[in-house]
């Protein structure tokens, strides 16, 4: 059996893979899943675009948004192979295609362990070897301890390579990270030295003449603080290669990763002795399953089927752990393992924090959960004109337009529903919105339009609904244009958060007179939310109001078919236009209608 990298790490990754993996190969009847050659660049595609609004799983439910998604990341892997060519003087070898990449194999029994390599290069004296990866520097920059409020990092840059420095005490957490596969900066780590493994292994039993050469190991990753010029070369973006402002930066880990290779011989043969299981063992949950996070694994819904149902123990807020009477405490981990996948199976008593205890009373009873005096006073905030504003944004891996850096989330769209006065306002009367008219960066005239249209000079209030990623949009559009700093901070300083007003936000209910806990206390529950707050969650219990019967129903579709705008006639963009126009449309009438009932029920609650 062939066993690429990918394979490695998710057989690595817990014993029930393999023999899942047989069954869904034959069920599917496909030949291969984590043998694919784009598996790998799949898998952290989805890790990257997985919808945080909604908590959606979108494995196997994406293949359109993934297709079209993809060529922006292979640009990230041409730039960082031209960048290498430079920064280390070498011809690196290495391909857009996977299977013309230099390729490293070698066998173990009836089973042969392969890689391919971004970046390959040899000479007399050394071996260089590079892996592409579409994140970013600050994770490396951030690893490290606050020291008299600065962060201390355990890498120092030289010459546009991260190195680790000479380390203290302080640095032992941070650096302890990197041999977390599972951790922000490990699992980088971790794929990288699988594949020095691989390399490592096929050296000796293949290719003797380069084992007396000296290999180097690195990362290349997107610089988080770099800035695009707007230089463009045949409408394409051009990164100049300049050592005061790199596209790429690359990590030295020869030394981590070198650290890495008994760890992963244990694993080889923990690998292997799974390739004999016809059967799965149960299954366990841990760490590995990294069930609570985007990169769950792929056999998460098979291993644990009851935690996708109504009412799982997942659904319970603020909940990694429980603490029971005589104070011990119990992770949803260990829960989970003892058979505890639903909301009753935790007992009352273990329940300390409040908004636990309104999901708990909610699931039992059957009731929605209200704080009406909250309410009122968020309410009362709320001043009319009311201009529902929503942004949509591509985060592009690269910058496209200037001013902008590695995923700057640039703006293409915004859809604003204004509303003069209570309940009034109309779905298309009132509708007023913006949208690319093709890839070309139109960011200038949306800027213009948006402050044109919110007039803020007699008051009134720009409702949004969660409000981080709309100011920081605004905040971007500061800076990238200075010129019209002054109306887009007016209509900052107008910004109030719908879900401050269904969820809570402590610190503006502390400032309204309410205690501690009040202010941490949610002010509205119904079991249908599971312990979420999203706009498409939280719409159903107010409204008839659907995103089913839309040709776009979530933000990953919106990025997509913007994406779409690069290649397609104008025709087809015109049809795809209409399409966002109306989901975007649908994300700030939604907003009116959740306000207009919220503010129904508590008016009559006054």
């Amino acid at each position: 059996m062939r066993i690429s990298k990918t394979a490695f790490k998710e057989y690595a990754r817990c014993p029930r893979v393999f023999p899942l993996e047989q069954i869904y190969l034959k069920k599917m009847d496909v030949e291969g899943l984590f043998n694919n050659d784009e598996m790998e660049r799949r898998l952290e595609l989805l890790g990257l675009m997985f919808d945080s609004e909604d908590g959606e799983d979108l494995l196997l439910e994406s293949d359109p948004q993934i297709e079209v998604m993809l060529p922006f990341y292979r640009e990230v892997e041409k730039w960082a192979i031209r960048y290498a060519d430079r920064q280390f003087n070498r011809e690196f070898i290495s391909s857009p295609d996977t299977k013309k990449q230099k390729c490293f194999s070698f066998r173990d029994g009836a089973h042969s362990f392969y890689c391919y390599l971004d970046g390959y290069a040899e000479n007399d004296q050394e071996i260089i070897i590079v892996e592409v990866k579409a994140t970013t520097t600050r994770k490396f920059k951030d690893l490290g301890p606050k020291i008299k409020g600065k962060r201390d990092s355990i890498f120092e840059i030289k010459n546009n390579i991260y190195q680790l420095k000479h380390l203290k005490d302080a640095h032992q957490p941070s650096y302890e990270k990197l041999f977390d596969r599972y951790s922000d900066v490990g699992r980088y780590v971790y794929d990288l030295a699988v594949e020095r493994f691989i390399v490592e292994n096929s050296i000796i039993h293949n290719f003797p003449d380069l084992q007396s050469k000296k290999a180097f190991y690195y990362l290349a990753v997107l610089n988080s603080d770099y800035v695009f010029s707007g230089k463009y070369e045949a409408g394409e973006p051009q990164y100049d290669i300049d050592q005061n402002n790199n596209l790429i930066t690359f990590i030295d880990l020869t030394a981590t990763t070198a650290q890495y290779m008994p760890l992963l011989q244990k694993e080889k043969e923990k690998i292997l002795k799974s390739l004999c299981k016809a059967d799965p063992d149960p299954a366990v949950m841990d760490k590995y399953c990294e069930f609570f996070e985007p990169r769950k694994c792929f056999f998460s819904k098979v291993c644990f089927p009851n935690l996708f149902k109504k009412g799982a123990i997942s659904e319970y807020m603020n909940s990694s752990f429980f603490t029971d009477e005589s104070g011990q405490k119990h992770s949803r981990f260990s829960l989970i393992n003892a058979r505890k996948y639903h909301l009753l199976d935790i007992p009352k008593s273990w329940l300390h924090n409040p908004n636990q205890k309104i999901q708990r009373e909610c699931f039992e009873e059957g009731k929605e959960y209200w704080d009406y005096q909250k309410i009122n006073q968020a309410l009362a905030l709320i001043e009319y004109p009311i201009y529902h504003l929503d942004f949509e944004s591509f985060p592009c891996p690269l910058p496209r337009f200037i001013g902008e850096g590695p995923y700057s989330q640039s703006l293409f769209q915004y859809s604003v529903h204004i509303e003069r006065e209570p309940g009034q306002c109309d779905i298309i009367k009132d509708h007023y919105s913006f949208l690319a008219t093709d890839f070309s960066d139109q960011r200038e005239d949306l800027v213009r339009e948006l402050i044109k249209l919110i007039d803020l000079k007699k008051g009134g209030t720009v409702l949004v609904y969660n409000k981080s990623f709309e100011s920081n949009r605004l905040k971007e559009l500061c800076r990238i244009y200075p010129q019209y700093r002054k109306e887009l901070e007016i209509i900052i300083d107008h910004i109030f958060d719908l879900l401050d007003v269904v969820k809570t936000r402590a610190e503006m209910y502390k400032e309204l007179g309410f205690s501690e806990e009040e202010s941490k206390t949610v002010n509205y529950y119904h079991n249908d939310l599971g312990g979420l707050y999203s706009i498409k969650k939280v719409l159903p219990l107010f409204s008839d109001l659907t995103y089913k019967n839309l040709d776009i129903q979530k933000g990953t579709e919106a990025i997509a078919a913007y994406a779409k705008f690069k290649s397609l006639p104008q025709a087809d963009i015109e049809d795809l236009r209409e399409k966002l126009i109306k989901y975007c449309r649908q994300d700030t009438w939604a907003m009116v209608l959740i306000l207009k009932q919220i503010r129904l029920r508590a008016e009559k609650k006054m």
